[in-house]
Formats: structure tokens, C-alpha cells, sequence
């Protein structure tokens, strides 16, 4: 117990940095704070969500495993990225296989590691509705005492499930057990299973005409959401034990995890060591470097190592390239495919609705493209990272014979140049319904551009002064990253500050002159970053290396 311990307490100070004696880990600490304030209004939308379905006292125990169902799926997916990181391609395998440690306490330490990550996530769902199951009045105490262990219980059996799959993967299939390979791929399946949730969702949405459709469906027809519910096999034993106070119940979700456990031990013990030792962390170091020498100027050289680096390294093209094109290929195909979407052409078309016709159309398409931008532009992490990928190679962007204000631009433009494509994929989706010439969306790329050139400028200026540098492999670098975090923060923070008071004061019969003004003081606050970045990122990199 005393080596499980130790083995537990230094790995997550490894993987969350939360050493409160260390000036790194009270910034984490504080991050983490910002980080639940920003999800207060999910909280909250969550609450008001179940507090509805409660409120009934018709259909407590459907609300709740569907609940239940819901958590266990956010689970299943994390857990699906986050096993194969701790357990396959971190870097401190190496060392905890010299210690003198049995495997078993390896294995658990880092079950405990990923099963910390998803209790994360299960807070999300699990806090509202115990919140909002004490407001609705149809709880007594017995409830809420059986209520609480399940927020510890409810996705363990998920976690075992994801963890003996991809024991199993990793030990049969040895094209996954390059770290590269597996990003890749598992960039472009996360896309392919986002694009489908999105197409089920607008489908689910267009078919549900009647906005009694959903209650109808749980009070007379719940077997299909059933079905959906006893995918996880502990959520409905789970669930009616909280609501019809079965102490039975309780038992089995115990008895469920608890075979679950000794399964995925049973297969740790065969399956893990072997595949984790032949596992390879990254191939990246192998990979052809890009010369300098007659390429043209040393600017269009710079962008092109920059470039390729982002994109050939398939640690930072899956997790900050392939996430910024999730959004716009799903708005295309849900646009493809969404029952009664040519209809809703046609009819535009029909009725002769000439959107070049629109009052003051250049400047609606301005201030869309801002708003779009402003989104497309936090979607990557390439610019809030840009610093960070350089790892302990920082000190070369300082001493190499290359301005450095040109360094940081060219830096910028690489996640302008990505945050922009988002824009131009979005386009496409709108003319699939929207009909309107094409050289309309200039307007609309002059808004895109000018907040995607901010917020990668934010990203940049934040990336700057406090990158991260003390990584492992490439992956590390870019996930979990919290200048991701503070540039989306900073961004949007900006976004609200500048439409707040236009609903505040109620300013809709100037909202021409409003709009033109914000649009002002935006480019303004672009042309201010855009010139001081380099210079206070110059100096705090200059000071870090006294």
C-alpha cells in the first residue's frame, strides 16, 4: 500500500502539476478555479434541465438513468483517449519498470490517474442532477445516502470497459503501438464519430415537430430510450436504486464492478507489461529536417519549417489541426444530409429572396465573419502553443539571426492561415441553403480575418510569457495545455465586452453605427497586440534566461 501510495502521488503530480508547493502548481491551482467559474452557466443549464424532468414526478427513474447514460458516455469517450496516453505512451514507464515495484502497483496507480480525469467529468453531470433531485421535493434521506456513492461508482465499470479494450487492441494489433500513428488515427475517427452524433442530432431534431415529442415519448414509450440506457449495464441498477430506495440494487452495480475489476486485472497482468514495453512513444525525432538552403528568403523558409512541423508531426496535426475542422465538415454534412434541407432551398429560391437586396448586407456579412472568427480562431490550439512546441529548444528563437518581431508573426500567421480555412469550410455550408453570389463573402472573410488575426494574436502573446516547456513527447505539449484555455478565455471575454452593451442599453435602432464602432475598436485592439506581442514576449524570454 505504502509503494501504491508513493507510485499514485508522483505520477499525478506529473500529469495535473498540482504541487501546492510550487509556484507552477498554484497557477494550476488557479487556473482550475477560473476553469469552474466558466462552467457555471453549464451547471446551470444542466440543473434547469433535470430540475424540469423531476419536476413531473412521472418519470424520475427514466430521467435518471438517461442521466446516468449520458455521464457514462462522456466517460466512455474521455476514457478512450486518455488510457491509451497514461498507460501506453507516457514517458515515466521506463522509470517505475527499475523500481523495485510489482506490476500490480503499477497498473493501479494509473488506473487511478485516468479514473481521476473522468471523475472530472462525471462532476459535471452528476453535481446538477443531485442539485436539481433535492430541489424537485420527491427525494427523502435514504435517497441522497445512496445517491452519493454512485458519483464515485457510476462510470467505473465504463472505465474498466475502455481500459480492457484497449488492452486487448494494443496486445493484438501491433500497428496501434506507435504513439504517432495512434494520434493520427484516432484524430480522424474522433471527426468521423462527431460528424455522426451531429447528423443523429439534426435528424433527431427535424423529426421531433411536436415540442411534447420527447415527454410523450418517456411517459408512453420509453422502451427505445431503454435500449439506449442498457447499453451501460450498471446505470439502471444504479439509477433505481437511488430512486426506489433498493439496497439490492445498490448491491449489483457493486457486484458489476467489482467482477469488472477483477477482469481488467486478469488482463492487466497478461496483456499490459508485454504490449507497454514495445510500445513507441514518437517517431518524430527521426523525421527529415527542413533546410534553410535555397528555399528563397530566410521569412518564406521560416514559415515552411513551421508549417510542416505543424503538419507532419502527427501529435500536433490530430490535436490542433484535425479539432479546428470538426465544426465545419459536421455543418457540411449535416447540411448534405438533413431531411428537408432542399426543401428549405428550394423555398428561398422560389419565393425570390434576394439576399443581395438586404439593407446594409456588406456590413451583416462583416460583423458575421467577426463573430465566426472569433470562434474559429480559439477552436486551435496552434498560436496558444506555438512557444510551447519549442520545448527546451526555446532559447533558439532568441539567439538565431532572424528579427524576432518576424518570428512571432510568422508564428501567428500559421494559426491565422488554419483559424481562416475554419471560416472559408464554414462558407461552404451556407451556400448549400443560402443562395447569394460568391463575391459576397468577401465581407464576410474581412470580419473572419480581423478576429482570427486577434485571438491568434492573444494566443501568441499568451503562449509567450508563459509556455510550456517541460514536456515529454509532443502530445504533452499541446493537451492540457492551459494557454489554450486562458486564449480562449481572453478571446471571448474580449467578444462579450464589445456585444454586452449593444442588449444592455437596447441599442437595436443604431445598430449600424454601434457595430461600425465596435468594429473600430476591435481593429484597434488587433493592431495594439499585433505590435507590442513580440516585443513584451522578447523581454520576458530575455529575463527568464538570466
Amino acid at each position: 500500500m505504502r509503494d501504491f501510495l508513493t507510485v499514485t502521488k508522483a505520477l499525478f503530480k506529473a500529469n495535473y502539476g498540482m504541487d501546492l508547493k510550487s509556484k507552477q502548481g498554484k497557477k494550476g491551482i488557479a487556473v482550475a478555479a477560473v476553469l469552474v467559474i466558466c462552467l457555471l452557466p453549464t451547471f446551470a443549464l444542466l440543473f434547469n434541465m433535470f430540475q424540469t424532468g423531476f419536476a413531473t414526478h412521472t418519470v424520475d427513474l427514466l430521467i435518471m438513468e438517461m442521466g446516468f447514460a449520458m455521464i457514462c458516455f462522456l466517460m466512455l469517450w474521455t476514457a478512450l483517449f486518455i488510457f491509451p496516453s497514461i498507460f501506453y505512451f507516457s514517458n515515466d514507464l521506463e522509470h517505475l519498470l527499475v523500481l523495485p515495484i510489482t506490476p500490480r502497483v503499477i497498473v493501479a496507480s494509473k488506473f487511478v490517474i485516468v479514473y481521476v480525469s473522468l471523475l472530472l467529468v462525471s462532476l459535471l453531470g452528476m453535481v446538477p442532477m443531485l442539485i436539481a433531485y433535492i430541489s424537485a421535493g420527491n427525494v427523502n434521506i435514504l435517497s441522497i445516502v445512496l445517491f452519493i456513492p454512485q458519483i464515485l461508482l457510476i462510470g467505473a465499470p465504463t472505465a474498466f470497459v475502455a481500459s480492457i479494450f484497449w488492452m486487448i487492441i494494443l496486445r493484438l494489433l501491433p500497428f496501434f503501438k506507435n504513439k504517432d500513428r495512434f494520434n493520427m488515427i484516432t484524430g480522424v475517427l474522433s471527426i468521423g464519430i462527431a460528424v455522426l452524433i451531429g447528423i443523429g442530432s439534426s435528424q433527431l431534431g427535424a423529426n421531433v415537430e411536436n415540442p411534447m415529442f420527447l415527454m410523450d415519448v418517456l411517459q408512453n414509450n420509453p422502451e427505445n430510450l431503454l435500449k439506449i440506457v442498457r447499453i451501460f449495464a450498471n446505470v439502471p441498477f444504479a439509477a433505481r436504486s437511488i430512486v426506489e430506495v433498493s439496497f439490492i440494487d445498490f448491491l449489483i452495480t457493486l457486484a458489476i464492478t467489482l467482477i469488472l475489476g477483477v477482469v481488467f486485472v486478469i488482463c492487466a497482468d497478461r496483456l499490459y507489461l508485454s504490449a507497454a514495453r514495445e510500445s513507441k512513444v514518437s517517431s518524430a525525432g527521426k523525421k527529415k529536417k527542413v533546410s534553410y538552403r535555397n528555399q528563397g528568403s530566410v521569412s518564406w523558409s521560416y514559415w515552411k519549417v513551421e508549417f510542416l512541423r505543424l503538419v507532419r508531426t502527427p501529435a500536433y496535426m490530430a490535436n490542433c489541426v484535425l479539432s479546428a475542422l470538426v465544426m465545419p465538415v459536421m455543418f457540411i454534412v449535416m447540411a448534405i444530409v438533413t431531411p428537408g434541407m432542399s426543401e428549405i432551398k428550394e423555398m428561398l429560391t422560389s419565393q425570390a429572396i434576394i439576399v443581395q437586396d438586404l439593407v446594409n448586407l456588406p456590413l451583416i456579412l462583416v460583423i458575421a465573419g467577426a463573430a465566426v472568427g472569433f470562434f474559429a480562431g480559439s477552436l486551435n490550439g496552434i498560436s496558444a502553443t506555438a512557444f510551447s512546441r519549442e520545448g527546451k529548444n526555446l532559447d533558439f528563437v532568441k539567439y538565431i539571426p532572424f528579427d524576432f518581431t518576424k518570428q512571432v508573426m510568422i508564428k501567428g500567421s500559421v494559426g491565422t492561415l488554419f483559424s481562416v480555412l475554419t471560416c472559408v469550410l464554414m462558407l461552404f455550408s451556407v451556400h448549400m441553403i443560402l443562395p447569394y453570389p460568391i463575391w459576397y463573402d468577401v465581407f464576410f472573410l474581412l470580419g473572419s480575418i480581423l478576429t482570427t488575426v486577434l485571438v491568434n494574436a492573444i494566443a501568441i502573446f499568451v503562449d509567450g510569457i508563459h509556455p510550456k516547456t517541460d514536456w515529454e513527447d509532443e502530445t504533452s505539449a499541446v493537451k492540457n495545455n492551459m494557454n489554450v484555455v486562458l486564449e480562449f478565455l481572453i478571446s471571448w471575454a474580449i467578444l462579450a465586452v464589445t456585444v454586452a452593451p449593444f442588449f444592455l442599453f437596447d441599442l437595436m435602432a443604431s445598430w449600424e453605427m454601434y457595430s461600425i464602432i465596435m468594429l473600430v475598436i476591435i481593429l484597434l485592439i488587433t493592431i495594439g497586440f499585433v505590435i507590442i506581442t513580440p516585443k513584451v514576449i522578447l523581454k520576458h524570454l530575455m529575463q527568464t534566461s538570466k
